[in-house]
């Protein structure tokens, strides 16, 4: 590390091979899950040559910290003893708003499912987040309730007719949430045993007359929901839109005086992603995309530097200098990065010297990466699929500094 580093200061090429010491790791790893495990194996190594290393002395960087979010979470931190990475703290930067505010996470679900079969895992899952579960009080028997008679109801996919019209099915209203709650509605009332349909619907057996609160919310939660994503359904007006998104979350979402915040940041970033939409009439493609890239990971300075082993995207200016620090997801077509192309930006058409060029970028950061390192740097990437083992070469900016090794 010493060695390439003096070369990049003095702008030369390399002269002579280096002697490998250790402070320079490429791994090859099968698939993005496998170069988390690698990576805490690496640094429990390094907690263990040096005590005097310590969490926030690691930087870990990588292109797309949403992807590999979860992966450091099931491999880092869990607090119990099975394994000694479990121990390690492990803070998170530069997450999605979605990730970090459940009630814009409830919002994202919305949108998908306007469109959407809305399918009876997607309800459900729905119905399960927390701002949901508050709002309508569901425990944790309740939602596996709820489960149990979705399923024995036959609910599939579609609130009713009018969603299963985009489809060309609005003739078959059999295994809708609306049909599904004909069937648990009259269960209270009624049974199944002799087989006795009531006009349309057969009553589920498995519905007892002190299920009658559970399945009032049940059917409140469905009602909400289909009038929710009728409204989002669109066209509307930047305003219109506003007002319905934040009906939806009225109908559908609460949070506990702690988390009073939830509400007011989902509200706060509705205002400010229509504020400038002027009387342009917006369908549900174009609000979904507006916001996507509202509600995506930003740097901050949040979750950074504080006493924590840091995992955080790369960005320009946020290689501070680390003891260690590690790259990863430098698999090929994913670093560089490309970068969206829009369509009516008439600029990139004919680009000039000078402008934002998102490869160029990434190469720079790979080099401030290389540069902050003090004492070890670890690369990790995707060098075989994790199905078929085929051999895939690393990103091109890591393949030159593996020329340069």
């Amino acid at each position: 590390l010493a060695t390439v580093k003096a070369d990049v200061i003095a702008d030369r090429a390399p002269r002579v091979a280096a002697e490998p010491d250790g402070t320079v790791q490429v791994h090859a790893c099968h698939g993005p899950a496998r170069q988390v495990e690698v990576l805490r194996e690496c640094l429990l190594r390094l907690f263990e040559d040096d005590p005097t290393l310590q969490p926030r002395d690691v930087l870990v960087m990588c292109p797309d910290v949403e992807t590999y979010a979860p992966l450091v979470r099931a491999a880092f931190g869990q607090g119990v003893h099975g394994h000694p990475g479990h121990l390690l703290r492990v803070r998170l930067a530069d997450r999605g708003l979605r990730q970090t505010n459940p009630v814009l996470a409830v919002l994202g679900s919305l949108l998908e499912l306007a469109d959407g079969r809305a399918t009876a895992s997607e309800v459900l899952d729905l119905a399960a987040t927390e701002p949901v579960r508050t709002r309508f009080s569901w425990g944790d028997d309740e939602l596996e309730r709820l489960r149990e008679w979705t399923t024995e109801a036959g609910a599939r996919w579609a609130i009713g007719s009018r969603q299963r019209a985009t489809f060309g099915l609005d003739a078959f209203p059999q295994n809708t949430f609306n049909t599904a709650m004909d069937r648990i509605l009259l269960g209270v009332s009624a049974d199944e045993s002799e087989n006795a349909w009531l006009d349309l619907a057969l009553p589920l057996d498995d519905v007892d007359g002190t299920d009658i609160d559970l399945t009032g919310r049940f059917a409140e939660f469905v009602d909400r929901l289909a009038v929710s994503l009728r409204d989002l359904a669109g066209p509307h007006s930047p305003a219109e839109w506003l007002r319905v998104l934040m009906r939806a979350l009225d109908l559908l979402t609460d949070t506990a005086p702690a988390d009073s915040w939830q509400s007011a940041g989902a509200h706060r970033e509705l205002v400010a992603a229509v504020e400038f939409g002027g009387e342009t009439v917006l369908r549900l493609a174009d609000v979904r995309a507006m916001l996507s890239r509202s509600l995506a990971g930003r740097p901050t300075r949040a979750n950074f530097r504080t006493g924590e082993l840091t995992v955080c995207t790369m960005v320009p200016m946020r290689s501070v200098p680390h003891r260690v620090v590690v790259l990863i997801g430098l698999d090929d077509e994913v670093f560089p990065r490309t970068g969206g192309v829009d369509g009516d930006d008439i600029l990139s058409r004919d680009p000039v010297v000078g402008e934002r060029d998102l490869r160029s970028e990434d190469r720079q950061l790979l080099l401030d990466a290389v540069m902050s390192a003090g004492e070890h740097l670890i690369l990790l990437y995707t060098g075989a699929d994790p199905v078929t083992g085929v051999v895939r070469p690393p990103a091109i900016p890591l393949s030159g500094l593996l020329d340069v090794l």
